[in-house]
């Protein structure tokens, strides 16, 4: 992708160009032939509208998209959404954006979005269902050039242009990495993953086989994890480069590589999309990826408890009492609230072993999530005011929503045992609060922040945030937390 200032002679060279804008002077003064063109037309906002002539043997297109509401980042995604869609439909693979200064604080995310033009999975579309067995036409994929109008700063966006692509860049590598179904992404493909990028990127990776997690008393992870056939791995990145700083923020990702239910076993609909309980690990493996990329000034542990939940002989099962990181016991009611397992020894991993300063970890942990917040609106827990601001503030500048529940010790009362110190599952009421405030038993005592993306990680339809499936919720917000966390 390229920037340039917005040259009115030289448009007209152009085959296809696309004017987007909210205000109709704000076109003017990008472009007073395209005013007068859409003038002439009557064209309305809200829709993108097609003008096009034949010049000689070529085809000039002059497309025009007006946001009628509000200037925000939902709005301009939206209407992004509808360019990019139009220019695949039309078959074009060259197309040019021409955008005003109205648009000058929102051009970070502008460029993201078209980085992630191209994105979506389909590594294993290759013929289709014809009985010929044709490999499948794949199109080209869709090159857009920027044109800025007057008020710009070329040097600036180029910067911000920059940026935005090691983000996307982050966001698709998290969207691939939950996109594999689990007969691919296993733990250890997962950890090799952490591995390949940890050495493009520059922050360090260990891996710890089934034998040392039993021997680093991992043992909550590890009863979840023995009921698979297919070894667990346990993954320590660390990204260091705020040396003027002796704190370190540990980022703890939920990695349930599948989800059986275990003994409680799922119900086989609910248990289809299973392959994406770890989007909360392939976020956190993003957000490392931008923040080495990007060489954000950060002291960053990224921790990835990596297993399967599922039956067999050897597998946990509801009424077990099993022993965890942090020294407490944990009775299990329920062998289908199993992240909470994993997370609580990776949590106390880094408070405790890593000594952490705080911990913000992100899971797809409850249904209670979806149906209080939807698919949109990530749920929020914490501890400690400045972590939530921060995550706040993180997700207003990423486009993400994020809202906060409550943390009182009336919920945390729910995960009382009779028989152990904590169980595993206090019930259906305030699920999402419950299960959050389970993570915080485990953290030592240290400032904590919990994002439940149980609704947000994976989504079946497509939409303006993202293509069908993974979403890279968590990858931008989780980087610009941690920087902010260190200013």
């Amino acid at each position: 992708m390229k920037i340039s200032m917005y040259n009115e002679a030289e448009s007209g060279k152009l085959s296809s160009i696309v004017y987007l804008y909210h205000l109709d002077e704000a076109l003017e003064k990008l472009s007073s032939s395209a005013y007068s063109n859409a003038k002439a037309f009557g064209l309305k906002g809200g829709k993108l509208a097609k003008t096009q002539h034949i010049q000689g043997d070529k085809v000039i297109r002059r497309w025009f998209l007006k946001i009628e509401e509000e200037l925000c980042y939902d709005n301009i995604e939206e209407a992004l959404e509808n360019i990019i869609s139009a220019c695949k439909e039309e078959g074009l693979n060259e197309v040019s954006l021409a955008i005003s200064s109205e648009f000058a604080e929102f051009t970070f995310g502008v460029y993201k979005k078209l980085h992630l033009a191209n994105d979506g999975f389909t590594n294993y579309v290759t013929s289709g269902i014809s009985p010929e067995n044709k490999p499948a036409d794949k199109p080209a994929p869709l090159n857009i050039s920027l044109c800025l109008g007057e008020g710009f700063e070329l040097d600036s966006e180029n910067k911000k242009l920059e940026q935005a692509k090691i983000v996307a860049d982050g966001i698709s590598l998290a969207r691939r990495l939950v996109n594999e179904p689990a007969n691919v992404m296993t733990p250890d493909c997962l950890a090799n993953e952490a591995k390949k990028h940890g050495e493009e990127a520059g922050f360090s990776v260990k891996v710890y086989n089934e034998k040392q997690i039993v021997e680093m008393n991992l043992h909550a992870f590890y009863s979840v994890a023995k009921g698979s056939d297919t070894p667990p791995r346990f993954i320590v990145m660390e990204y260091n480069n705020a040396p003027d700083s002796d704190k370190k923020l540990a980022l703890v990702g939920k990695g349930l590589m599948y989800d059986s239910g275990g003994y409680a076993i799922k119900p086989g609909p609910s248990m289809y999309t299973m392959f994406c309980d770890m989007a909360g690990a392939a976020a956190v493996i993003g957000a490392m990826y931008v923040l080495a990329k990007s060489g954000a000034k950060a002291n960053v542990f990224g921790i990835v408890a990596a297993c399967e939940n599922m039956v067999s002989g050897h597998a946990y099962r509801n009424g077990d009492i099993i022993p965890s990181h942090s020294g407490k016991y944990i009775e299990i009611i329920n062998t289908d609230a199993e992240g909470r397992l994993t997370l609580a020894d990776a949590i106390s991993y880094a408070a405790s072993t890593l000594d952490a300063d705080a911990v913000i970890d992100i899971a797809t942990l409850t249904g209670a999530a979806v149906v209080a917040l939807g698919d949109e609106i990530t749920a929020l827990l914490g501890d400690d005011e400045k972590l939530c601001e921060i995550l706040n503030a993180s997700a207003e500048k990423s486009g993400d929503k994020i809202w906060r529940l409550p943390a009182y010790d009336c919920i945390a009362k729910n995960n009382k045992s009779e028989r152990a110190d904590i169980k595993n599952s206090g019930g259906r009421l305030a699920g999402t609060a419950i299960g959050g405030l389970f993570c915080r038993a485990f953290a030592h005592g240290k400032p904590w922040a919990h994002l439940d993306i149980a609704g947000t990680a994976y989504h079946e339809k497509p939409s303006a945030k993202a293509p069908l499936g993974a979403t890279g919720i968590g990858v931008e917000m989780l980087a610009r937390a941690a920087e902010e966390y260190f200013k």
